[in-house]
């Protein structure tokens, strides 16, 4: 069955009507020195606030290639992908951590339900090479894992290795439900690896080496922030909840589970991923229902959103997902 829905989405290419302005990005994060090498990280970033990855392949056209110029570093109890990643393995051995696999937004097993089909990947773990002109590794349209998430980025590989990744591969999404985009022949290279980190001056965790704010920047509750900045909170992020998510009805409920929202102006503002506010909502007492909790009505097209609680000049954002 795995087989014919792969056919079956890979032969869906050949009618997608859009390309896109789809990138693909590589992050080095730290793997503290307890494998040799360096780890990276390889995402889709998705311009669209309603773009989703559904599939990365190889065709007859354009293969899809990846090659290293040294060992990828493979843990003997891991495997090619990120669906055989068991968080005890991590826990009993860190160095699991840094295994190299190929993913569509998991970074572990929970959950993953990774399909894969036409790919030899015992060339990947042995040489740190793989091409592919048939097949490739995919999720369900449905699954939550296509979603890009609030820095537009959806994982698809990570590698750890002394020398250079670089690879060649066609992606296939949709801009929106059921209006799918494609795009062949899309390169990285950890040679243009990107520092990930807060990249405004006026945050309290500026930090100088990063290349791309990946929207961790702090500041002071009175200081000045950028119109995207993401402000911190005194209480613990646990404090509040918003579900659903991803919503599929035009009802969002938020729990708040140790904050006063009756005696204490409380405002939710929704903005959208460029930072252009959408929705903004008073939270009275009287809106209230049983168990410290509130429903709002909402008419927001499918995408991802942040929903920021607003509180005493201070804020907290969550991202939320409307998949309609």
């Amino acid at each position: 069955m795995k087989k014919t829905l792969l056919l079956f989405t890979v032969l869906a290419v050949s009618f997608a009507m859009r390309s896109t302005d789809v990138q693909l990005i590589v992050e080095r994060t730290d793997n503290g020195g307890l494998v040799a090498g360096s780890t990276y990280r390889v995402y889709a970033l998705l311009p669209g606030t309603e773009q989703s990855l559904h599939i990365v392949y190889g065709d007859q056209a354009n293969p899809m290639t990846i090659t290293s110029t040294a060992p990828l570093f493979e843990h003997p109890y891991a495997g090619y992908s990120a669906e055989q990643m068991n968080q005890s393995l991590i826990d009993l051995d860190p160095t699991a951590r840094f295994d190299s696999w190929i993913t569509l937004g998991y970074s572990d097993n929970a959950g993953n339900n990774l399909w894969d089909i036409g790919v030899d990947f015992s060339t990947l773990n042995s040489q740190g090479n793989l091409y592919a002109n048939n097949g490739g590794w995919f999720l369900l349209p449905t699954d939550p894992k296509c979603t890009r998430d609030a820095n537009g980025l959806v994982l698809i590989a990570q590698f750890t290795t002394t020398g250079i990744v670089s690879g060649t591969m066609n992606l296939q999404g949709w801009d929106s439900p059921q209006v799918a985009w494609s795009v062949s022949g899309i390169s990285f290279s950890t040679t243009n690896a990107q520092e990930f980190g807060c990249t405004d001056a006026k945050a309290n965790n500026y930090n100088t080496e990063a290349s791309f704010d990946n929207g961790c920047c702090q500041y002071d509750a009175t200081a000045p922030t950028s119109a995207n900045a993401i402000t911190s909170l005194t209480i613990k992020d646990s404090s509040w909840e918003v579900f659903p998510n991803p919503l599929r009805e035009n009802l969002l409920n938020i729990q708040f589970n140790h904050i006063d929202v009756k005696q204490i102006a409380t405002r939710i503002d929704i903005m959208d991923m460029n930072g252009k506010l959408v929705g903004s909502h008073n939270i009275s007492a009287d809106a209230m229902i049983s168990g410290n909790r509130v429903s709002i009505k909402h008419d927001l097209a499918s995408g991802t959103y942040k929903a920021v609680l607003i509180q005493k000049g201070l804020q907290e954002t969550k991202t939320i997902v409307v998949m309609k």
